[in-house]
């Protein structure tokens, strides 16, 4: 059985490791979209994950937070609330900064590998319609909150969204509807294309790399300095859901879909390059041999 980090996983390694200090040292890592800047540091760690595994992953977060920490002190490009959180506490600051990040290249690492060991290619298909349903319905809701409270009344919930929320059977059907919606749009987008498992595996990491740093990262901010008062005025009297929702903004919608599809494409390229080898992969190879005999 190879080692999981031989020489040529360390050189991968080290290449990521320089594309996040270019990202985060730089101004090559942040897109301006218009009002929108898109980061781009949270690529490596997808990679890494799909490359090198949960424990590749975890070690590529942990760079990519300590980083993440140094913008704290001015190091690379300047993070002004990075700054703010490190004069009240720099031991939470450091926290909230490496600990989600670790978390999120090791789990992404995991799903990774549970992915890849779905047999069909129509299971395939089935998880993609399902994280696109999750992803969908996510949206929904947040749109939904957004659009349902007040600001003048301290963002409390309007009478006509109270009633529409406590409606029961209508909201239900409302959210099962575009549930269903999103599962069959994804579903149909990634069988029309025909994607090869490693195609889709690698997108979905991508996703849930870009998806699961934006949950751990906003929890450890909530958790962490809630209730301190710099962030009670960030959060102005919002419900904590609603602060995640209008603070993230619609940046975490466009990071979420250029890292499914820079991670998908890389993870392929790496694929076809026989430069990482995938579970399936080896199940298919392995069969091959024994036809052969």
């Amino acid at each position: 059985m190879k080692k999981r980090f031989n020489t040529k996983s360390l050189v991968l390694l080290g290449l990521l490791t320089a594309l996040v200090v270019i990202f985060s040292t730089t101004p090559i890592g942040s897109i301006p979209i218009g009002p929108l800047v898109i980061t781009l540091n949270v690529i490596p760690v997808a990679i890494a994950a799909i490359a090198l595994g949960p424990i590749g992953g975890a070690v590529m977060g942990t760079i990519f937070g300590l980083f993440s920490f140094l913008q704290c002190f001015g190091i690379g490009v300047p993070s002004p609330m990075g700054e703010v959180l490190a004069n009240i506490n720099p031991v939470l600051a450091f926290v909230q900064r490496v600990v989600p990040r670790a978390l999120d290249g090791f789990l992404v690492g995991l799903i990774f590998k549970g992915i890849t060991r779905i047999k069909s290619l129509r299971g395939y298909y089935i998880v993609t319609g399902v994280i696109s349903a999750l992803f969908g319905l996510a949206l929904f809701m947040s749109a939904m909150m957004l659009v349902g409270y007040e600001k003048g009344n301290k963002y409390n919930m309007s009478a006509d969204m109270y009633d529409l929320m406590t409606s029961g059977g209508l909201i239900f059907y409302i959210c099962a509807f575009v549930t269903v919606l999103c599962f069959v749009i994804g579903y149909q987008i990634v069988s029309s294309k025909k994607l090869s498992r490693t195609q889709v595996a690698c997108s979905v990491t991508g996703f849930c790399t870009a998806l699961l740093n934006t949950i751990f990262f906003m929890t450890a901010l909530v958790l962490l300095f809630g209730n301190t008062e710099y962030m009670k005025e960030k959060i102005d009297g919002r419900n904590i859901l609603l602060f995640i929702v209008t603070f993230v903004g619609i940046n975490a919608l466009f990071e979420m879909v250029i890292t499914t599809v820079v991670s998908g494409a890389v993870g392929s390229a790496l694929a076809k390059a026989k430069l990482i080898s995938l579970p399936s992969d080896e199940s298919d190879s392995k069969k091959s041999k024994k036809n052969k005999k």
